[in-house]
């Protein structure tokens, strides 16, 4: 019995995958290239360093106690009315203080009272306005 040999086959290199691989390599290259050349250069534009420091500013809290329209209590201290409380915001807004203001009422206070006492703080250009209930044991002490 003869055996027959099998012939080998010769090895043979396909060209189109590795046409494919190089053309998506080149892209690839190509693509991140630019990137590199835009991360070289960066705008920026970095602060001057000052000599002069400026004053810190300290947060102002004041508390406005509505009563009624002309019985308003600024921070258990000085008691104002509508026009005096105005033209103390505005001297408040003029200095340049950021300050917070917050509005509370006792139960019996008129809604017109409370809402002059916000439109003193707006017409000052007060923005930081909060509204805050009273707590019922303070409500009754007064």
């Amino acid at each position: 019995m003869k055996i027959t040999r099998r012939t080998p086959k010769r090895g043979r290199v396909e060209i189109i995958p590795m046409i494919d691989t190089i053309l998506m390599l080149l892209i690839f290259y190509m693509s991140f290239s630019t990137f590199t050349t835009k991360e070289k250069r960066i705008d920026a534009r970095l602060p001057l360093v000052s000599t002069k420091v400026p004053p810190t500013q300290v947060p102002l809290d004041i508390v406005l106690h509505v009563k009624d329209q002309n019985h308003i209590v600024v921070n258990n201290a000085n008691t104002y009315d509508i026009l005096s409380l105005r033209d103390a915001m505005m001297q408040l807004a003029s200095i340049g203080q950021d300050a917070t203001i917050v509005i509370e009422a006792d139960r019996e206070t008129r809604y017109q009272a409370v809402i002059s006492a916000l439109d003193a703080c707006a017409q000052a250009h007060l923005r930081k306005v909060a509204f805050r209930p009273l707590a019922d044991d303070l409500a009754s002490a007064q």
